[in-house]
């Protein structure tokens, strides 16, 4: 095989003109349609259904835990949708479990790592387990009492009542969650009434719009059962690979940090805003525990939730928190306020069954940002954003980030959170989707000066939502690189679109959610040069370079970021877009190489304490992905899961 090289500044885009959407116009209807049937059914444009591949794949869990059990047929055509046979993501990785066999990790918050110990926080962990030992929770030292509405009540009515300083994040936070949970009620409403649209008409569970085109193909392939209508997204899973053992042992990560779900995004992600050089940084990442503790872990594990729950709160719960850390808390809290409410909607709902092929659509632009940016459940970090319209922007991406990777899941549970069907109104065929795809790399650039730098005031919000990339490549759970293997020949389609200019979510659509142009359209011009590379695909070398985002370079030959993360999160992603291996070698791959890859990243990320020295390359490296069309490929290939199902089925529900 030849070996696999790219020129100087490869992957720079060369803007065609005239702009794509004038060649494949995105469904632009502005309102919602009239006449919608009163069942989620199927509106399709003519898409034909391939054959079904083999069944019986594993959840990703599980394969990347199965060493050198290759199940994927190796005899794959390098341009084919690729392997099949596969099972849940973390089924494929190779490890024991964290703990004795057959024992996961007790879900355990009460330690710090090594970094924190010594400190403050350390010692009010020690008392808080002390406290905890001798019998049901008690009132804390601290006299925080937890009560989420009352909390959105008193934001709503004093918003400086934590400090004049925090008012405004403290307002715009309360107007947020009052309006998403006002979608909230609409959602329910039509829910319960089994209609197409809201009363007011700001809200719809419309069926799904397929094209007669490559995405509809693989929605296709759903329709016929792809996979036994099994799912391969992973629930919780540990992770016991020698190599992720070594990492926590050496850093002191425990309990739910045991878990790459946790680990990745608490003690990974969580990490890199760089907020903070001391043990606030790790109380704020133990804010993030509220959204695993409210909306997928308190209902999981029994009676577990209850002791889960009292010990989250008492570790809030910390005498002599500095008023910063005081408004962290209370806008988490009032989040929670949404989240409960949700989950208890769904929970009412959460037996019946769904088709998979309808989504929730919505009227108003910027009453759906603030609904989706409760929902991403981020606000640890809102302090940390922008005030006024642009941190409620940044507060929505934090949750788009992630839906591009979750587009057929979320079909399959009719999540009513997903923002990419509500962007594209509904529908999935490759020009609306190329569309919203050019359109979420425009806002993720409004991050990013013209000159390829990130912006100071928004190094924040940049971290938090570009640190959503190594989370989803690592927690065990999101089959991303699955959904890559089918679709990597669609990169191609994505990079002719212009994604290099920069907009808000107001710039880049209109009041109702139709797509527009940003004015003026600013630019950023990325500066790269060539890094050499060199991987071992099944048994054959691939050498050559790729054009990258200078900042990576310079950490690859200053020995801050092992050339092996780019290799895994770039080079071998691109050898297949680039049809130099098969879907079959590549994802046998990145299976095999899975739990290596998560334990490096997350220990060079600790040995260098998460600084920018470390996040802003990698935080370029993930940009890369996007300007090379990766997750594009990502959300083509996920549709494989829009099977039936039913109403967030993939959380337990008390």
């Amino acid at each position: 095989m030849a070996p696999a090289t790219t020129g100087a500044g490869a992957g720079r885009l060369r803007v065609s003109t005239p702009h794509p959407d004038a060649l494949y116009p995105p469904h632009r209807t502005g309102r919602m349609a009239g006449g919608l049937p009163q069942g989620p059914g199927l509106r399709s444009a003519g898409a034909t259904a391939p054959e079904s591949g083999r069944d019986g794949l594993d959840p990703l869990e599980q394969r990347v835990h199965a060493s050198d059990d290759r199940r994927a047929d190796r005899t794959a055509d390098r341009r084919s949708f690729g392997p099949t046979g596969l099972g849940t993501s973390a089924a494929r990785l190779f490890a024991p479990p964290c703990s004795p066999p057959d024992t996961p990790a007790r879900l355990d918050v009460l330690w710090v790592r090594r970094r924190a110990a010594g400190s403050a926080l350390a010692a009010h962990v020690a008392e808080v387990r002390g406290r905890l030992a001798l019998g049901p929770v008690s009132p804390g030292p601290g006299g925080w009492v937890y009560d989420p509405e009352k909390t959105l009540a008193t934001m709503r009515r004093d918003p400086a009542a934590w400090g004049e300083r925090y008012a405004p994040w403290m307002r715009e936070c309360a107007e947020m969650v009052e309006q998403g949970r006002l979608l909230l009620g609409e959602i329910r409403g039509v829910r319960g009434a089994d209609v197409g649209v809201s009363a007011s008409g700001r809200v719809g569970l419309v069926p799904l719009r397929i094209g007669a085109d490559r995405v509809g193909a693989l929605v296709g392939r759903a329709l016929l059962g792809e996979n036994g209508g099994r799912s391969t997204k992973s629930n919780l899973a540990p992770c016991g690979d020698p190599r992720w053992t070594a990492v926590r042992q050496k850093f002191g990560l425990q309990g739910v940090g045991e878990y790459p779900n946790f680990a990745a995004g608490c003690w990974g992600g969580g990490l890199m805003p760089d907020t903070y050089d001391d043990w606030r940084q790790d109380y704020v990442a133990m804010l993030i525990y509220g959204f695993y503790l409210e909306y997928n872990i308190d209902t999981a594990y029994g009676g577990a939730e209850n002791r889960l729950k009292n010990e989250i709160l008492a570790l809030w719960d910390m005498p002599g928190l500095p008023p910063d850390l005081r408004a962290r808390r209370a806008q988490v809290a009032a989040d929670l306020a949404f989240f409960d409410r949700k989950r208890r909607d769904e929970a009412d709902v959460h037996d019946r069954s769904t088709s998979g092929l309808a989504a929730w659509v919505y009227r108003d632009r910027d009453l759906w940002r603030d609904f989706k940016a409760c929902d991403s459940g981020y606000f640890t970090y809102y302090l940390s954003f922008l005030p006024g319209t642009r941190g409620r922007d940044d507060m929505m991406l934090t949750g788009l980030v992630a839906d591009w990777s979750d587009i057929g899941p979320d079909l399959r549970f009719q999540e009513s959170g997903q923002s990419v069907l509500a962007l594209t109104r509904g529908s999935v065929t490759m020009p609306d989707l190329l569309a919203c795809y050019e359109r979420t790399v425009w806002m993720f650039n409004t991050h990013w000066t013209e000159e390829g730098g990130i912006r100071a005031e928004r190094h924040a919000a940049c971290m938090a939502v570009l640190a959503v990339g190594p989370w989803l490549l690592g927690n065990h759970r999101h089959d991303v690189w699955r959904y890559y293997s089918l679709a990597a020949d669609l990169c191609a389609a994505a990079r002719q679109r212009d994604l290099y200019a920069s907009g808000q979510l107001a710039d880049c659509y209109t009041e109702d959610l139709t797509p527009t142009l940003p004015p003026g359209r600013p630019r950023v011009h990325v500066p790269r040069r060539d890094l050499p590379f060199s991987v071992e695909i099944d048994g054959t070398r691939h050498t050559g370079s790729v054009g990258l985002h200078t900042a990576i370079c310079d950490a690859v030959a200053d020995d801050v970021l092992p050339m092996d993360i780019v290799t895994y999160e770039f080079v071998v992603p691109w050898l297949l877009s680039e049809g130099r291996i098969s879907p079959a070698s590549f994802l046998g791959y990145m299976d095999s190489t899975y739990c290596h890859h998560f334990a490096q990243l997350m220990r060079t990320g600790h040995a260098s304490d998460f600084e920018r020295s470390f996040t802003e390359p990698v935080v370029a490296l993930i940009m890369e992905q996007w300007w090379h069309g990766m997750y594009f490929a990502i959300a083509a290939g996920s549709l494989v899961e829009a099977q039936p199902g039913r109403v967030a089925d993939d959380r337990a529900h008390a």
